[in-house]
C-alpha cells in the first residue's frame, strides 16, 4: 500500500534548497571580499617616486654650480643632497603609516617586483650612506640605509610622530605637506 503524498511537500522541500543556495551564495560573496581586500592594491603616484644614493651632503638653500642635487631640510636646515645615478617608481604595492614596536612611527612602501629588484641593485653598493626620496625635485626623506634592501619593502623610521609620517606618505604621493 503507498502512503498518502503529503500536498505541501514540494513547497517546502523548494522552500529549503532556497533557503541553502542564499547561505551558500552569501558565504561565496563573503569569501571573494575577504580575499580581494586582503591583497594588496597598487598605489599610483600623481608624481614618480625618485630614489638616489646621496654621495654628498653640502649646507645651504641651493646647490653650488655643476652639482646635480636636490634641496631637502635636515636639522640643521636647508641642504643640498647631491645625487648619483637612481631609479624611478611610478606606483608601489602599498604605502601606509605604521606604528613601531619600539614606539613612534614609520612610513613603509611594498614596492612591485621589478622596482623591488632595481632598489636591491642599487643599494647592494651604496649600504651605509643616505638615500634621497624625491618627489617633483624635493627630497621626502633622505634614510640612511644600512644594509641592501633585498625583499622589495622600504621602511622609513626614526623619531617620527605620527603626524610627520603621514607628511612623509602624503609628499611622497604627491600631494600636499598636510597631516592626516
Amino acid at each position: 500500500m503507498r502512503a498518502a503524498r503529503r500536498p505541501h511537500a514540494r513547497p517546502g522541500l523548494i522552500a529549503v534548497v532556497i533557503a541553502l543556495w542564499v547561505v551558500i551564495a552569501a558565504i561565496a560573496l563573503t569569501g571573494t571580499l575577504i580575499a580581494a581586500f586582503s591583497q594588496e592594491h597598487p598605489v599610483r603616484f600623481s608624481a614618480p617616486l625618485k630614489i638616489y644614493p646621496v654621495t654628498q651632503q653640502i649646507p645651504g638653500a641651493q646647490c653650488p654650480p655643476g652639482v646635480q642635487g636636490a634641496i631637502g631640510q635636515s636639522p640643521t636646515g636647508a641642504i643640498c643632497y647631491q645625487l648619483a645615478v637612481g631609479i624611478t617608481i611610478k606606483r608601489v604595492n602599498d604605502i601606509h603609516v605604521e606604528r613601531m614596536k619600539t614606539g613612534g612611527y614609520a612610513v613603509s612602501l611594498s614596492l612591485i617586483p621589478a622596482d623591488g629588484r632595481a632598489l636591491t641593485r642599487l643599494t647592494r653598493g651604496n649600504t651605509g650612506r643616505p638615500f634621497a626620496l624625491t618627489v617633483r625635485d624635493q627630497v621626502v626623506a633622505a634614510p640612511r640605509v644600512d644594509a641592501p634592501i633585498t625583499k622589495g619593502r622600504i621602511l622609513i623610521s626614526g623619531n617620527l610622530t605620527r603626524s610627520d609620517a603621514n607628511t612623509i606618505v602624503n609628499r611622497l604621493k604627491g600631494r600636499a605637506a598636510q597631516s592626516a
